[in-house]
């Protein structure tokens, strides 16, 4: 995340800088930095629960949450939804979860993360509601019609979220020297044991920042050009494409329930036109 938000904030300051854009008010600024917060403390709360071994929950419902929560927003404020776009926003939201079940192995490790442990649904919960909460804040602070500095504050205040979180990490480390916890923190010391060094990996991490940027950017322009329940529930689709470009790619073989989801997400976007 400290990679990704640090690029995407360089990116987008040398941006603003070439553009000139025009600065925007304070209600656009106050919803970028709640986007740029919401957006990293979902990422938080996702990449937590995954930790706790819930991942059969996590996937399907924060991908629930976060493109459910805006289009009740969207509709709720008034957006023209008719009924052929609504069955179509249903069926895309289905396919979101049922690509993004895991396999149901045999293996007891795999079948474990099917079982629902009630007292770590909140944190799902919370991870839904940190995406929604990013896509419903760029939606708000891109509206003045100001692009350039509504995403660079997302980034500031996504990356300010992302230290102070690591700093925190660092400090509770009692055992070792400032250094010592610091490399530990930030998964340099994994990364020496791999034997790679931050060269090797330094391409994938310009990427990753570039294509987390991109999408952000996209979205605003498919929010200009629709409402902002079709342009979540597009956005939101990524876990399809993601599946069959591993089909294609990685050669992995899409299950049943997998290819049920990429079916609806196929009809669903004309739905959504």
């Amino acid at each position: 995340m400290l990679a990704s938000q640090g690029i995407g904030m360089v990116a987008t300051g040398l941006i603003l800088v070439l553009v000139g854009d025009p600065v925007p008010g304070a209600e656009s600024i106050l919803w970028a930095a709640i986007a740029g917060i919401s957006g990293v403390g979902g990422l938080a709360f996702f990449y937590l629960a995954l930790a706790r071994g819930t991942m059969g929950v996590v996937a399907p419902l924060a991908a629930l949450i976060g493109a459910g929560v805006p289009v009740l927003v969207g509709i709720i404020n008034g957006e023209d939804v008719d009924a052929p776009r609504l069955m179509g926003i249903a069926l895309a939201l289905a396919a979101v979860v049922l690509i993004s079940l895991p396999s149901r192995t045999a293996n007891a490790a795999e079948r474990r993360v099917f079982k629902a442990d009630v007292a770590e649904l909140p944190i799902v919960i919370l991870a839904g509601l940190g995406f929604a909460g990013f896509f419903i804040g760029v939606d708000r602070a891109t509206a003045s019609g100001s692009l350039w500095w509504p995403l660079t504050i997302v980034r500031v205040f996504g990356i300010a979220l992302v230290v102070l979180a690591l700093a925190v990490a660092i400090w509770r480390r009692r055992e070792g020297s400032l250094r010592g916890r610091a490399a530990s923190v930030l998964g340099i010391d994994r990364l020496r044991e791999s034997g790679r060094t931050f060269g090797s990996i330094a391409l994938l991490l310009l990427v990753t920042g570039v294509g987390d940027l991109g999408g952000n950017v996209f979205f605003v322009f498919a929010r200009g050009a629709d409402t902002l329940a079709v342009a979540v529930v597009l956005s939101s689709l990524y876990p399809v494409v993601t599946t069959l470009l591993a089909a294609l790619l990685l050669r992995e073989r899409l299950r049943p329930i997998q290819l049920l989801g990429v079916a609806l997400a196929t009809l669903s976007v004309p739905l959504l036109r």
